[in-house]
């Protein structure tokens, strides 16, 4: 972590009376500023790291504001992955080179193309580029209420098994029916392969 980010939670007054710290008026104020300079946001904010949204929904800059000054952030978010800052890693000798077990690197991906589609300039996007946001947006949502499971996330795992043991269509389908049976309603799981692909 790049300092001491204790001031996150030990300025926040959990009283609901918004007598926060000094500090931690400043800094949150400090780090809505950084967010909102960074130039990967997309069209329709960034993401929420209140305790209510748990970077699971985008908000504007007053929203933001408003969560974080309301809800205060989230548990354990010292690292801003998702509002610029990347995790510095030092593999230890003996360290397995595969990095994909368990870590979600669509962010990173997405983040690489923006410079090669034009995405990070300043003029008004295409239609396509706004319409490629809104899908992203979409599927950033968490899978239901009870999760901070994205779709994306969720979808992409379930692709990559289906890969990964062969998995007939049917098979998907079927898998994906089953999945979608199980979860609580309302969900915004694909009913079948063909959507989950596209």
């Amino acid at each position: 972590m790049a300092d001491n980010r204790r001031w996150m939670y030990d300025g926040f007054d959990n009283s609901g009376g918004k007598a926060h710290s000094a500090e931690w008026r400043k800094k949150t104020q400090a780090f809505i500023d950084h967010t909102f300079a960074w130039k990967t946001h997309y069209l329709d904010g960034v993401r929420c790291p209140c305790s209510k949204h748990s970077n699971g929904k985008f908000r504007t800059k007053e929203e933001l504001t408003k969560d974080l000054v309301s809800y205060g952030f989230m548990p354990d978010y010292e690292m801003w992955s998702f509002h610029g800052e990347k995790e510095t890693r030092v593999e230890t000798e003996g360290e397995a080179d595969d990095d994909s077990a368990g870590v979600d690197r669509m962010d990173e991906m997405l983040e690489t193309l923006q410079p090669e589609f034009g995405l990070n300039s300043e003029d008004l996007p295409t239609k396509e580029v706004g319409e490629f946001f809104k899908l992203l947006q979409a599927l950033e949502e968490p899978l239901h209420k009870h999760t901070k499971v994205f779709l994306l996330t969720f979808v992409t795992w379930l692709i990559a098994i289906k890969s990964k043991y062969f998995f007939s269509n049917n098979c998907f389908n079927d898998l994906m029916q089953l999945i979608g049976d199980v979860l609580p309603q309302p969900h915004m799981l694909p009913n079948e392969c063909i959507s989950a692909r596209g």
